[in-house]
């Protein structure tokens, strides 16, 4: 789960199962990863999913999507809903082509890329409205997105390889290039968040963040959160079923669907898949890679790619070094 939806999901977490166990319900162990290392229990589920240690592989796992997820060793173990019908989801995400055609992934969140736009540093330019505008050089050095780096003369450990493989797959080469060419550096979201709209050299003119991150901006007399006209990027958060455990999970699937969590989704700014709650902006809409794309494409491959391709380009205008 993103970090700020941690502590309100394990919350409410417990208390549905709390409220399962007085209604006689057998006990259900669920583990929340956190930290900074929250991707690391992939590594354990594909060992064990590729030794074979079925019982060790959970019946249930909630998580944003990452290419680990799709290892065949592991999603072998994860089937699609049981027939019949399926929840509704809203029509924004139905449009962006976001619910499984297969229903392995049963989509219940989703996190949105959008645009955090410096009013004073536009300087006369038209604000971005789509993902193609941040090729332009207009945008020479003023746009910033998530990464960290222990320090400026050090690899970055980290970064939003999410937004650079989708920016691969609809620009190619030429457009990441293009696109590394206005990137004035990476950096925490939140950190970006807090100075946007000041005169810190820290931020240019455009940022990329989560929307909840680009809406708790301080300064919104200086900024304004803008969702592009072609859909915010949007990073599918779904629940896998083992094959089998439907019915020892169902109690968990209510959680992911019930209005309790949909509200708090809504409330900080990942919307619910569900359509009451979304709570999305007036025309809002959503982009992706697609499902026949990540399933018809090594997404390890395409994320390694994607970041030599960025990390060459930044290296070569700015002197990083490439991504360790």
């Amino acid at each position: 789960m993103p970090v700020p939806l941690r502590r309100p999901f394990k919350s409410g977490l417990d208390r549905a199962l709390a409220r399962h166990a007085a209604h006689g319900g057998g006990m259900l162990d669920c583990r929340l990863a956190s930290g900074g290392q929250w991707d690391r229990p992939f590594d354990d589920l594909v060992r064990q999913a590729r030794t074979g240690a079925l019982d060790e592989v959970p019946a249930m796992l909630v998580t944003t999507f990452h290419h680990d997820i799709l290892l065949p060793d592991l999603l072998d173990h994860y089937r699609p809903a049981p027939r019949g019908p399926q929840p509704e989801l809203h029509p924004a995400c139905t449009a962006a082509g976001l619910p499984d055609p297969e229903g392995v992934f049963r989509v219940f969140a989703v996190v949105p890329f959008v645009f955090l736009i410096d009013e004073r540093r536009l300087r006369g330019r038209a604000a971005p409205r789509r993902w193609e505008d941040l090729l332009d050089p207009a945008w020479r050095d003023e746009i910033v997105f998530g990464g960290w780096r222990p320090d400026g003369e050090s690899a970055y450990q980290d970064y939003n390889a999410y937004l650079l493989t989708a920016l691969h797959r609809e620009f190619g080469d030429a457009g990441l290039t293009a696109f590394a060419a206005n990137v004035r550096h990476l950096q925490h979201n939140v950190r970006t968040a807090s100075r946007a709209g000041s005169n810190s050299a820290e931020v240019g003119a455009v940022a990329i963040l989560p929307w909840m991150q680009a809406e708790l901006c301080p300064r919104r007399d200086r900024t304004r959160v803008l969702w592009p006209e072609d859909g915010a990027l949007a990073m599918p958060i779904a629940g896998l079923v083992r094959h089998g455990a439907d019915e020892r999970v169902r109690p968990l699937m209510d959680y992911l669907l019930d209005d309790e969590l949909g509200a708090v989704l809504a409330r900080n700014c990942y919307p619910p898949a569900t359509p009451r709650l979304a709570g999305l902006p007036p025309g809002a809409r959503f982009k992706w890679p697609g499902w026949d794309y990540v399933r018809g494409h090594d997404m390890a491959e395409r994320s390694r790619a994607a970041a030599a391709c960025f990390f060459d380009a930044l290296y070569a205008r700015t002197g990083l070094r490439t991504c360790a």
